[in-house]
């Protein structure tokens, strides 16, 4: 597959990035909500070494960056933990567990401390969900290391430690860190959505909401819907028609219009003598009319 053409399959479904993108976005997101939240304590510590004034540069350096290194990584030792839960900052340890291997991962976790190349200079961060603790935790390491260094090289006095930055907390939480993790899940989920498209180039992965309707709205334009078997074999219930009522009954007519009757007598009379021959007598006599 060419890559104008591959291109174009991935514009084409972009929908399936989108969709990809978005699941990593949510479970990147997910993971790191659920983590809490933890402020820094960040302090400055600086190796200085006493030296006459024809010792080389060169070896001055390379021996603080030896020293640094060693002492960074001396923090995280069981002893060291010791002395610092013993330093007289009051710090409470039932914020780590009792089991010994718990609490070493515990601790390893919480401090945070590298060496700067070979200047000597050792950085030293404490993660904690209570910035108090955090702070208490970061100026006990800083002062263990400052009065028990001797006791992790051969130097002895020779060499001195010295805060050159105190202690600094954070205004928000640092870990985890929303920004990075969401700049990461967004990365990977576009990079795997691509990589989808290029494996399955036939498939789309979305995903297809439907919506159930409670009550359907039939179309305008469809004709009732037959009778069932049931109803057609049911008969209507019978269901006298009402007899027609009259708008008014004889009394009202003979109210309405008056003389009605004097009117009507002579006509009636009339007609009596002229169809009277037919019905009187024989009935030949109607016949031969």
């Amino acid at each position: 597959m060419g890559y104008k053409k591959f291109l174009n399959l991935v514009i084409k479904r972009k929908l399936t990035v989108f969709t990809i993108t978005l699941m990593f976005l949510i479970a990147v997101m997910l993971i790191t909500f659920l983590q809490p939240l933890r402020y820094s304590a960040t302090s400055t510590l600086l190796v200085v070494q006493n030296y006459g004034p024809n010792t080389d540069a060169y070896n001055v350096s390379r021996s603080n960056q030896f020293l640094s290194n060693l002492l960074a990584q001396v923090v995280y030792s069981d002893s060291f933990y010791d002395k610092v839960m013993e330093s007289g900052y009051n710090i409470n340890k039932r914020i780590f567990s009792a089991d010994i291997n718990k609490r070493k991962k515990e601790w390893e976790k919480m401090v945070y401390t590298r060496a700067i190349a070979d200047t000597g200079m050792i950085i030293v961060k404490v993660y904690y969900q209570d910035k108090a603790t955090a702070n208490k935790i970061n100026q006990a390491i800083s002062y263990t290391l400052m009065t028990k260094h001797s006791q992790y090289h051969g130097l002895g006095d020779n060499v001195k430690i010295k805060v050159i930055n105190d202690s600094t907390l954070s205004d928000l939480p640092v870990k985890p860190n929303i920004a990075l993790n969401f700049i990461l899940g967004l990365i990977i989920g576009l990079a795997a959505g691509v990589y989808f498209i290029y494996l399955f180039p036939n498939k789309q992965f979305i995903f297809k909401h439907a919506k159930l309707e409670k009550n359907p709205v039939k179309p305008l334009n469809r004709l009732a819907e037959e009778p069932s078997l049931a109803e057609i074999s049911v008969w209507p219930e019978y269901k006298p028609e009402p007899e027609p009522m009259l708008a008014y009954n004889e009394v009202e007519a003979e109210a309405e219009v008056p003389g009605l009757e004097h009117d009507l007598e002579p006509d009636i009379e009339n007609s009596e003598d002229e169809f009277e021959p037919f019905f009187r007598g024989n009935i030949n006599n109607v016949i031969g009319r």
